[in-house]
C-alpha cells in the first residue's frame, strides 16, 4: 500500500517531512485541526437530540467546500509556486481536507441512540462492511492507485506526472476510494447500532459525490472524450448493474484486465 517509489515522490513534493522538527510541526498542525473538529462535534452533538446530524452536515459541507476549492485552485498553485506548488497545497488545503473528511468518517462511532437492530445482526453487518472496505482498498492499490500520491492528490497539482488509472476495480466504479470510505463509515455506524449513527454516516455521501464530480471534471480536461465515454459506461460509486462481477472481483486475488 505504501510502496517506496510513491513515498519518495511524496517526500520530493513535501521536503519539509524529511526534517524531524518540521515533520513534528506538521503533525501538531494536523492535530490542531483534529482537535477543533472533535470539539465541534462534542459540543454540537449535545445541543439537541439530532445534534449529531447538524454537526455532521456542517463538517461535510466544510469538506465539500475545501474539495471544490482545492480542485479550482490547483492551477493557481502551479503558476504561483512552480516546483514547490504541492508543498503549499498540502499545508493550505490537503491537511484541512483530510482531517475534516476523516472526522466525518469516524463521527458515527461516537453517536449514541436506541438500538436499531439485534446485536448479532448489527455486528455481522459491521464486519461485512469492514471486509468490503478492506477489499476495496486492496483492489484500488492493485489497480495502480497509490495512497501517498494519488490519494494525497499530488497529481491534481502535477497531472502530467500521472497516468490515468483504468481497469480492475475501476472498470466497475469510477471512484472506488469514496465507495471504500462509505463502506467504512457505514461499518462504524452498524457497530454503534442506532439509527442516528446510520443517518450521520450516510451524510458522507455529500463530499463523496462532490469530490467525484470535481475529479471527473479534472479528468475530462486531461483525457477528453475518453473520460466522457468512461463516465457514460461506469457508475460513480455503486455498480448496481454489474454487482455480481464486482463482488467476484472483490473476493478474487487473480489479476484481471481492463473492462
Amino acid at each position: 500500500m505504501f510502496d517506496r517509489e510513491s513515498i519518495e515522490v511524496f517526500l520530493q513534493k513535501v521536503p519539509d517531512l524529511r526534517h524531524p522538527w518540521r515533520a513534528v510541526l506538521t503533525l501538531l498542525y494536523a492535530l490542531v485541526w483534529a482537535a477543533a473538529c472533535g470539539a465541534f462535534f462534542y459540543f454540537v452533538d449535545r445541543l439537541a437530540p439530532y445534534g449529531p446530524l447538524v454537526s455532521q452536515a456542517v463538517i461535510c459541507l466544510v469538506v465539500t467546500a475545501i474539495s471544490i476549492v482545492h480542485f479550482v485552485q490547483a492551477r493557481a498553485y502551479r503558476e504561483r509556486y512552480g516546483a514547490l506548488a504541492y508543498r503549499y497545497f498540502f499545508y493550505h488545503l490537503m491537511i484541512p481536507y483530510l482531517i475534516t473528511w476523516y472526522a466525518c468518517f469516524f463521527h458515527p462511532l461516537f453517536v449514541g441512540g436506541p438500538r436499531l437492530l439485534p446485536p448479532w445482526l448489527a455486528i455481522s453487518l459491521g464486519i461485512l462492511f469492514l471486509v468490503f472496505t478492506a477489499l476495496t482498498s486492496l483492489h484500488i492499490e492493485r489497480a495502480g492507485f497509490h495512497t501517498v500520491t494519488h490519494g494525497m492528490d499530488v497529481y491534481t497539482i502535477f497531472p502530467e506526472e500521472a497516468t490515468v488509472v483504468r481497469g480492475e476495480i475501476y472498470g466497475y466504479v469510477r471512484h472506488p476510494l469514496y465507495l471504500s470510505l462509505m463502506c467504512g463509515t457505514l461499518a462504524l455506524a452498524f457497530l454503534r447500532n442506532n439509527g442516528l449513527a446510520l443517518l450521520v454516516a450516510l451524510l458522507l455521501l455529500i463530499p463523496s459525490l462532490a469530490a467525484g464530480y470535481m475529479e471527473d471534471r479534472e479528468l475530462i480536461e486531461r483525457a477528453g472524450e475518453e473520460h466522457q465515454e468512461y463516465i457514460q459506461n461506469t457508475p460513480s460509486l455503486v455498480p448496481v448493474r454489474r454487482l455480481g462481477g464486482f463482488l467476484k472481483l472483490l473476493f478474487s486475488f487473480q489479476k484481471q484486465g481492463s473492462h
